[in-house]
């Protein structure tokens, strides 16, 4: 019954799809963020790499032409330029913008960890590449931050996608 409520009892329902191979990862994940933006005015694609992000980045700019904006953040941007991009995007992607007036195209931010910590960002919807629990939990705060993102009913409306590399070692060797 607190205010806290909606925040921490938001609905995030996540499917896992398969892969094999860094090349089949990058694919994937950016046909599912395709996929997730025909729904969804704000969609985030994380992955672990930043050459990962650089193929998703690249194949959702061909697949999604004008259809929607597509931008990259990675920790590896100089700071001047992630600054730059932050300004333009933050009012679309901050939390507690849950409306976006004014916004007539859709936006993906195409990511890296960078996005997991100390960033106030609010998605509609993720698809993410596998990760530790830890790091899918701190990805995942970052979709309905508020619990504020519903349809007429009031049901949730945010889902996610993890994508895992199954050719990935997962275990110490």
């Amino acid at each position: 019954d607190s205010a806290l409520g909606p925040r921490l009892y938001a609905k995030k329902p996540a499917r896992i799809v398969e892969v094999s191979g860094r090349e089949d990862l990058a694919t994937r994940v950016a046909g599912e963020a395709k996929n997730l933006i025909e729904k969804h005015d704000v969609v985030a694609a994380v992955v672990n790499r930043v050459d990962t992000a650089l193929a998703v980045f690249v194949a959702l700019k061909k697949k999604l032409s004008e259809g929607a904006e597509v931008i990259l953040l990675t920790g590896r941007m100089r700071p001047l330029d992630r600054d730059d991009v932050l300004a333009t995007y933050r009012p679309r992607i901050a939390t507690g913008i849950r409306t976006r007036p004014g916004v007539q195209r859709k936006l993906v931010v195409v990511g890296t960890q960078c996005i997991e910590a100390g960033a106030d960002f609010d998605f509609d919807a993720m698809v993410t590449e596998s990760a530790s629990f830890d790091g899918l939990r701190q990805r995942f705060g970052r979709v309905d931050r508020l619990g504020e993102y519903k349809d007429q009913k009031g049901n949730g409306k945010a889902e996610g996608v993890i994508v895992h590399d199954k050719s990935e070692r997962t275990t110490p060797s």
